[in-house]
């Protein structure tokens, strides 16, 4: 089967394309830069391109796919695109979706849960949601069937799956913790939440390529058993031997340092659990488990192998324990009360100049699209 994924070495899309490389097919993988670490020993085509480059994406596309899989569509406009120009050079379209179109939070959520887009709190659900919206309007339209896959919370060597943490897949957090250093948390520590390791739903997916028994429908992919962020650092705290100092906020408290506050108070903070019954209906073969303790200690070791640090959790960590230093308890307290007055003045320094940094990288992204079409009438890369 030969299979074209864009965001194919990400999170999702490279769950997917481990498990189809593992099971044969002929994987083609979109990315941006050239292939690095462990993605050179996986044996799949790698077309280094902007996938946003119509001329581009469409010469690749021309090849002919039996299934395209896109992880790079966030709206109805990016939808249409993507359909037009895979219509009638592939079998099946398989459009990445989220869990975050049903409305949290949320117990045993099946597919046939009623969404309404009035309640869907978070801009990045809604607009998931409207590219769906557009599918089953549209979908009939195109020279092939379509299949929306909803991943939840998903996690591998690469990802540690709590609230607040670096967003740099480092191990920043984990040298933390074994350095008695405060751990901020926002989360209500007795909530639920749906996970999904990435064997599990790189597996899962496998079982839905070029299955027809998929045209149509929505899946949602998740671990039988979901998980306490309590329970979640507990298996961190087996594994490095560690007992962690936890400090608990509101998430209000994080927000200006912080663009993913949405995602935390929508997505990742609320009670949510999935009913796994329509996928394992359709791939019954799938072990839909995994055991924490056993997949963590791989992420936490292939992240410490990667000898990568994210300075600015650290700083930022610090920062907001030092602004929120009234609310603290007495161990909280000393730690922030031994920091050096150099230090403080480097911690202002850093906030200062973290939000000139994420002004600049707010107007980049409002710029982007505007920036992309000059470079497509002009040719330039």
């Amino acid at each position: 089967m030969k299979i074209l994924i864009t965001g194919g070495t990400g999170i999702i899309g490279g769950a997917v394309a481990e498990a189809a490389v593992k099971g044969g097919h002929d994987v083609h993988i979109v990315c941006r830069s050239t292939p690095s670490g462990k993605w050179e020993n996986i044996q799949a085509h790698y077309l280094t391109a902007d996938w946003y480059d119509d001329a581009r994406a469409e010469s690749i596309v021309s090849e002919g796919f039996d299934v395209i899989i896109d992880a790079l569509i966030f709206n109805a406009k990016q939808m249409k695109r993507s359909a037009e120009m895979a219509s009638g050079h592939c079998r099946q379209f398989i459009y990445i979706s989220t869990d975050s179109v049903y409305p949290h939070p949320g117990s045993n959520v099946s597919e046939d849960t009623d969404i309404r887009a009035e309640d869907i709190k978070w801009k990045y659900g809604k607009g998931k949601y409207e590219v769906e919206q557009y599918l089953k309007a549209h979908g009939l339209e195109y020279g092939f069937f379509w299949t929306v896959i909803r991943p939840t919370i998903t996690f591998g060597e690469t990802r540690i799956p709590v609230g607040f943490a670096s967003r740099r897949n480092t191990y920043s957090l984990v040298e933390r913790i074994i350095s008695h250093k405060p751990v901020i948390r926002f989360d209500d520590p007795s909530s639920r939440h749906a996970l999904c390791h990435v064997s599990v739903f790189g597996s899962a997916v496998s079982g839905l390529l070029l299955n027809e028994n998929a045209s149509g429908k929505c899946y949602h992919i998740s671990d039988d058993k979901a998980y306490t962020y309590d329970e979640i650092f507990a298996c961190i705290e087996r594994i490095t031997g560690t007992k962690c100092k936890y400090v608990f906020l509101p998430a209000e408290a994080i927000r200006s340092f912080t663009p993913f506050y949405e995602d935390m108070i929508y997505d990742k903070d609320p009670e949510f659990t999935l009913d796994n019954t329509r996928i394992r209906s359709v791939c019954h073969d799938v072990n839909y488990s995994c055991d924490l303790d056993q997949v963590m200690t791989v992420t936490l070791k292939t992240l410490k192998d990667r000898n990568a640090s994210d300075s600015d959790y650290e700083m930022i960590s610090d920062l907001i324990l030092l602004r929120n230093a009234g609310s603290l308890d007495e161990e909280a307290r000393a730690y922030v009360d031994g920091f050096t007055a150099e230090y403080v003045n480097a911690l202002n320094g850093f906030e200062h100049d973290y939000a000139a940094q994420q002004r600049k990288q707010r107007i980049k992204g409002l710029l982007s699209p505007a920036v992309r079409a000059v470079k497509r009438i002009t040719g330039k890369k």
